[in-house]
């Protein structure tokens, strides 16, 4: 209703539950089931307008007095991230259980993501993934304890944390099963019964994940961070420097400097100057931990002060990726930037 004339106006949803209702446009009567999705926040300024809705009435009451009653065919999904904002009367005719994920804590995510290294058949876990199994020994509570007293870039949760750490270990697993050299490097060792040498890259793998899942994000700490690691690893790390410097080599089984994975600058670069990125240690161990997360489909933020190249890393690196199977864009934000304006944005 509009407040200034008083006059009346349907809504998006109004419309669309009278022709579901009265099989107008695309809706029929022979259709199975009709769909409704709502996803966004439930804000209680507009879900208690649904409460006849999602009560045993199943009616629709519009401010013009109109009564839409839902058909058996019809179906309404609430489709949110959290309530938050949602009253306890909202959540009880949704039939919602809402846990905190506080309180629920990130060991049963961590255990489902365990079970995919056991056999399907037994049960058993196996072979060389017993390792990853005896690594998870590591991660303990105490050990989030440690981590939360220490300052972040920005903030972050334990349950973020192992989900970077169980994404970083799957996409080094894959690595060692498709990556040619690592595959036969791996199958040697199997041959010859060094279970040590497959225990050890496995202590690398976790290794790696654990200190960019768990240290990419701090500040001031990281030193202290760096040394705490360097002291847990059974892999001895070098003297210089701090632990991301490096990366773990499952061939050498060692760790390397990050400086030794460098490629070669494009001598024969012919596009704007602007556009030209000299590789570094910084560039190459940020594009492998990008390359990472993207090619699990996962979201990354990169945070950090202005002129840190976290705009020219992900420019360049979506510049090498195929237009085929992936589609990049991208929207310039500035303090004048609102949500409105970003909305337009998004939709264009």
């Amino acid at each position: 209703m509009n407040p200034k004339t008083k006059e009346w106006r349907d809504g998006v949803l109004s419309v669309i539950m009278r022709d579901m209702n009265k099989n107008n446009g695309p809706y029929k009567a022979h259709h199975k089931f009709k769909w409704i999705i709502l996803d966004g926040d439930v804000d209680p300024e507009w879900i208690e307008s649904l409460n006849t809705v999602m009560d045993d009435n199943k009616v629709l009451t519009l401010v013009s007095q109109e009564r839409i009653p839902l058909t058996p065919e019809m179906r309404l999904i609430l489709e949110v991230a959290h309530l938050k904002n949602a009253t306890p009367a909202t959540v009880s005719r949704g039939g919602v259980l809402f846990v905190n994920d506080s309180d629920v804590g990130w060991k049963p995510f961590f255990d489902s993501w365990l079970a995919k290294y056991k056999d399907p058949k037994t049960g058993d876990t196996l072979a060389e993934n017993a390792f990853i199994l005896a690594l998870s020994t590591y991660i303990n509570d105490q050990f989030l304890d440690d981590l939360r007293h220490k300052s972040h870039i920005a903030p972050v949760c334990d349950m973020a944390c192992v989900q970077s750490l169980t994404c970083i270990i799957d996409k080094l697993y894959q690595n060692l099963h498709t990556v040619k050299p690592q595959y036969d490097h791996l199958k040697k060792l199997r041959e010859e019964g060094n279970e040590e040498a497959i225990k050890n890259i496995f202590d690398g793998f976790f290794i790696f994940a654990a200190m960019w899942a768990y240290g990419g994000s701090l500040d001031e700490d990281k030193l202290s961070f760096s040394n705490g690691f360097k002291s847990v690893s059974k892999i001895k790390f070098p003297d210089v420097g701090q632990c991301f410097d490096y990366y773990f080599s499952p061939i050498e089984g060692i760790w390397v400097h990050w400086e030794n994975a460098v490629s070669p600058m494009n001598k024969d670069f012919e596009g704007l100057f602007s556009n030209l990125v000299v590789p570094t240690a910084e560039t190459t161990r940020q594009r492998y931990l990008l390359d990472i997360h993207v090619s699990a489909r996962k979201g990354m933020i990169y945070v950090g002060s202005a002129g840190t190249g976290k705009t020219t890393i992900i420019m360049d690196y979506f510049s090498t990726l195929d237009k085929e199977v992936m589609l990049n864009a991208s929207i310039n934000f500035n303090s004048f930037t609102d949500s409105k304006a970003l909305q337009v944005v998004v939709e264009s």
